[in-house]
């Protein structure tokens, strides 16, 4: 199960709750309520911030009226409630959104702080390694995946024993790498209620970008993510309560409820598969032959019936989707069933778009024998 994300106004007030030092803000959504929001406290500027569940924010255009960025900094309560009428009701197109973008809500308002430093922190976990691991660099504010591309030595590690705990002499180290000493206590401190955080709310990840040291000497959480464990929402009730489903993909909110794993991500050529280890092969192989993957699409083994029927026609009626490529390896799904979810799904919905299909394993001889003579009725190749 995929991990639920949090809007950055949530993730704050949860790590305020832990003691972590963030802006002052509060929600709002409508513009009349950001204005009231905006004259709460004192501040020389405001920070309004669409609340979409995704990145790219800053960059971002709202679909129906072209107003450029989901992030403005201004200076009146006046100028927050303009803004915010811009943003609310609208949707936000990014580069993670798809070009329906998405949904804006609400909006988060904070004050302008005055920043000294900027730097990236987050928790995550290191499966491979088996441990909750801290990344952070002295460059924040900006995309770290650019950073560890350009400067490897700029990204620093430090992998927590989920049995030992955290070590003090590895967090002072931690503020000398960030070139933070003179604030190990506050440094320290940070490390310590993050990782209370991650373990007590099931969290898959908590990111800090940026991480701020303020003038007036404060290091500051300035903007935050945070995702918990899917599956632990059972023990996490009061977050999962703040779930905001109006932004989840339509798609996506579909498959889910037929217990299909679909992931949009907004190439053209739609992938069906079984298994999430040959799903990413699927993708990998699409790019590295200059394709582009319309979404990952893991069926599982157990899926059958109207849920493969239901997985056919999502792909059939994306209009990014130009083609399908349903590469089946046939185990507890057997490979005759999926024909049979594919001519059913036709006979329902008529499909438009020519299906590339590979089916290898149980009765993949049958479910050949199903579809031949019918390959054009189909539109199918394989």
């Amino acid at each position: 199960m995929r991990g639920m994300k949090l809007h950055e106004y949530q993730a704050g007030a949860l790590l305020h709750s832990y003691k972590i030092s963030i802006p002052l803000g509060n929600v709002a959504r409508s513009a009349d309520e950001a204005f009231k929001v905006s004259n709460q406290f004192k501040s020389s500027g405001y920070v309004v911030k669409a609340q979409v569940l995704g990145g790219g924010r800053g960059l971002g255009h709202f679909k129906e009226t072209g107003f450029q960025g989901g992030v403005h900094l201004v200076d009146t309560p006046e100028k927050v409630q303009s803004v915010a009428k811009e943003m609310l009701g609208n949707s936000l197109v990014t580069k993670q959104s798809g070009a329906d973008g998405l949904p804006c809500n609400a909006v988060y308002i904070v004050e302008k702080i005055q920043i000294e430093k900027e730097y990236y922190l987050s928790l995550t976990l290191d499966r491979a390694g088996a441990s909750p691991t801290f990344i952070y660099s002295k460059e924040g504010g900006m995309a770290i995946e650019d950073v560890a591309h350009e400067r490897p030595d700029a990204i620093f590690k430090l992998k927590v024993n989920p049995l030992k705990g955290l070590d003090e002499a590895d967090l002072k180290q931690a503020a000398v790498n960030l070139g933070l000493q003179d604030k190990e206590d506050q440094v320290v401190a940070l490390f310590q209620k993050l990782y209370a955080c991650f373990n007590e709310k099931d969290c898959d990840m908590i990111e800090i970008n940026p991480l701020v040291l303020t003038k007036q000497g404060v290091v500051m959480a300035a903007d935050s993510k945070v995702t918990v464990d899917g599956n632990a929402l059972f023990r996490q009730k009061e977050l999962a309560a703040q779930e905001d489903k109006t932004q989840d993909n339509a798609k996506e909110a579909e498959a889910k409820q037929y217990d299909l794993n679909y992931i949009y991500i907004g190439g053209n050529i739609g992938c069906l598969v079984n298994g999430a280890g040959l799903a990413m092969s699927t993708m990998d192989i699409i790019n590295s032959y200059g394709g582009s993957p319309a979404n990952f699409l893991d069926v599982g083994g157990s899926a059958e019936g109207e849920a493969l029927v239901v997985a056919m026609r999502l792909l059939n009626e994306d209009p990014q989707v130009k083609a399908i490529f349903v590469n089946i390896f046939g185990g507890i799904l057997r490979c005759d069933r999926l024909a049979g979810s594919i001519i059913e799904a036709n006979e329902k919905y008529k499909f438009t778009k020519p299906i590339v299909l590979r089916l290898k394993g149980t009765n993949s001889d049958v479910a050949k024998s199903m579809i031949s003579g019918r390959e054009k009725e189909l539109n199918i190749y394989y």
